[in-house]
């Protein structure tokens, strides 16, 4: 039994018996506690608490309460009523629409007229305005704007676009005296054949010279190229030895 008792004696002996380091450790500890006590004891001291002023949020609540018990003060206006329309109101403003000028048609006169103008025509380019030129020196101008349509390449669809955009001035009409036109002259006319011509120079050879139209209608018969070559013909009768 003494042997127990030591046994346990010093068993206990043993979990309460420090060494040197474990002693110090033991107190650093206890005087980290005791700091940390000393601490929470004197900041209450040192802290002032900040006190929150509410004056001023009792006085606006005090005014806001006033204002709640105020009587309704709100103003009535009158009914609603229907605007006037625009047929209510007299007319003050007229708006006159602005009048231009009619622009004229575009016109050209066939017989003085160069290449740059007739390219103005509708369907009428470089080309075709050099063949009406051409055929206008061959003539000696145009009598009537129809003999467009003698122009090579000229037809009624063309002729339907630029009739009304041409006209013809007969007094630019260069003639030719039948009585002293060369056989060459003659000829070259487009409405004169060489059978034509040659009856004209044979007639005034052994005959004389060609007075008036109704001779020459006599001298080439009754044939349609006779009213279309008459315009372009003249009698100078003096000019003949």
């Amino acid at each position: 039994m003494p042997s127990l008792r030591r046994s346990i004696k010093e068993n206990i002996k043993g979990y309460f018996t420090f060494n040197y380091a474990e002693r110090r450790g033991i107190m650093v500890l206890i005087m980290l506690i005791m700091a940390v006590e000393s601490v929470n004891a004197l900041l209450p001291e040192f802290i002032k608490k900040e006190s929150i002023d509410m004056t001023a949020f009792e006085q606006e609540i005090v005014k806001f309460e006033a204002l709640l018990n105020q009587p309704d003060t709100v103003k009535k206006y009158p009914s609603y009523e229907k605007a006037p329309t625009s047929k209510q109101y007299p007319k003050q403003y007229t708006y006159k629409k602005k009048v231009y000028a009619e622009r004229p048609p575009l016109m050209i006169e066939i017989n003085t007229a160069d290449s740059a103008q007739l390219v103005k025509l509708y369907g009428i380019g470089p080309s075709f305005a050099g063949r009406i030129l051409k055929y206008r020196g061959m003539l000696g101008g145009f009598f009537s704007i129809e003999q467009l349509l003698e122009v090579y390449g000229m037809d009624s669809v063309r002729y339907a676009g630029i009739q009304k955009n041409v006209k013809a001035d007969t007094s630019f009409i260069m003639t030719i005296d039948v009585n002293t036109a060369e056989f060459k002259t003659l000829l070259h006319h487009p409405y004169l054949d060489y059978e034509t011509v040659k009856l004209i120079c044979n007639y005034r050879e052994y005959s004389g010279p060609i007075t008036c139209s109704d001779t020459l209608r006599k001298v080439i018969g009754y044939d349609p190229m006779y009213e279309k070559v008459k315009p372009y013909i003249e009698y100078r009768v003096s000019n003949i030895e």
